[in-house]
């Protein structure tokens, strides 16, 4: 395990608590557009048109220096419709479907099929230029999210595992990727198998790490969830890290099913590299979802598109006013601290540092999160959401 010598240790937690703990004033704080930060708009393209450089104090963020690639093909669920659509609603469609997105692979995907799906993948985000950053979430663990909590992982689904995560490796090669590992990490703290869980994502996190250009950035939760059913103190969240081998990967991911805001993600992911900071695990860094964080919302305060229905579907906005309901949020970026983003401080400071990018794993255009593309929901994100590629509307 990476650690850093007890002085050395103990100087970044007093740093990491004391930035996490000082107070947000200046900007709105979810960082809601506002009149100052409509006036600053990016010196640079969007990082699907041009590389951008990292920022000074995160100089090795694996995710700078390269174009971030846009997959066109049919393993998107949003393309098909995209190329069919014309006028207004193509011109709306491209707000998500010209935008780089983690692609998800989950236990759908035969273990024969993987690697084939994962080269066409990489190739066409690529589009020939092998320096191109490819991205995906790996779905993969068998059984998960609500069934994680009643049954263990039956040996044969173990041995179905490691073949899949090797047959995904070796599609993904020397390509340039991004892993988000495990979404909904969450569901790894009530599953009564939770050990033989945890050695199967540690050995799949290092794995993945060990692939000489990919960044493997684990679940590890949101802003308001880090383990179902009870409080939800960061300590909690570190220990989905703990058990998934945050030692081998490059970070954490945030939010990639909820709601919330970059603020209090940022906010959340300091007081997680606290707790491992305090373990002796050397200081990772992080990427939050920002695909359905235009307007912030707590997931106990988000209402379903039906009555009755799942929050995992929320409602999506029809106007730049309304609240608790989704929307597109800040398009994806490796450079979170600049100032057209309009995080307060002292979010920006330690975005700059600490957060690898805001990404976009999180899919608000399909149904529950999961699948279809529904595209009205599409079309009223694209028109209600606050961002422009270059910052607030």
């Amino acid at each position: 395990m990476p650690r850093l010598s007890t002085p050395r240790a103990l100087a970044t937690l007093l740093l990491l608590v004391a930035a996490a703990a000082a107070p947000t004033t200046g900007a709105a704080s979810a960082a809601v557009p506002t009149e100052r930060h409509r006036a600053e708009r990016a010196s640079t393209l969007p990082v699907w048109v041009a590389p951008a450089e990292p920022h000074a104090e995160n100089p090795t963020n694996p995710l700078a220096h390269r174009l971030w690639g846009v997959y066109r093909g049919p393993q998107d669920q949003v393309w098909r419709p995209y190329m069919s659509s014309k006028g207004t609603a193509r011109t709306a469609l491209a707000a998500i479907a010209e935008r780089p997105r983690a692609k998800w692979y989950a236990r759908y995907l035969p273990d024969n099929q993987v690697r084939s799906r994962v080269v066409d993948y990489v190739a066409s985000s690529q589009a020939g230029n092998p320096e191109t950053l490819s991205q995906m979430a790996v779905f993969r663990m068998q059984p998960w999210e609500g069934e994680a909590c009643k049954r263990p992982t039956t040996a044969a689904e173990a041995a179905s595992y490691r073949t899949w995560i090797q047959e995904l490796a070796a599609g993904i090669g020397d390509a340039h990727t991004l892993v988000v590992m495990q979404p909904d990490g969450p569901f790894l703290l009530c599953a009564p198998d939770r050990a033989v869980k945890s050695e199967l994502l540690t050995w799949a996190t290092q794995t993945l790490s060990a692939l000489p250009n990919t960044s493997v950035y684990i679940d590890a939760g949101a802003a308001d969830w880090c383990q179902n059913g009870t409080a939800q103190e960061s300590w909690r969240c570190a220990k989905i890290l703990q058990l998934s081998g945050i030692q081998y990967a490059r970070g954490f991911a945030l939010d990639s099913t909820h709601y919330t805001g970059p603020v209090e993600n940022i906010d959340r992911g300091m007081e997680i590299i606290a707790e491992l900071v305090a373990l002796g695990y050397e200081a990772p860094h992080f990427i939050v979802d920002t695909a359905k964080s235009g307007r912030p919302t707590m997931w106990r305060d988000m209402i379903s598109a039906t009555p009755k229905g799942l929050r995992n579907n929320a409602r999506t906005c029809t106007t730049r006013a309304m609240k608790r309901c989704v929307t597109l949020g800040i398009p994806p970026t490796p450079r979170p601290a600049d100032p057209q983003w309009g995080l307060p401080e002292p979010q920006r400071a330690q975005a700059a540092a600490y957060v690898d990018g805001f990404v976009w794993f999180g899919r608000p255009w399909l149904y529950n999160q999961a699948d279809p593309f529904v595209k009205k929901r599409a079309l009223a994100m694209a028109a209600s959401t606050p961002w422009t590629d270059t910052g607030p509307r």
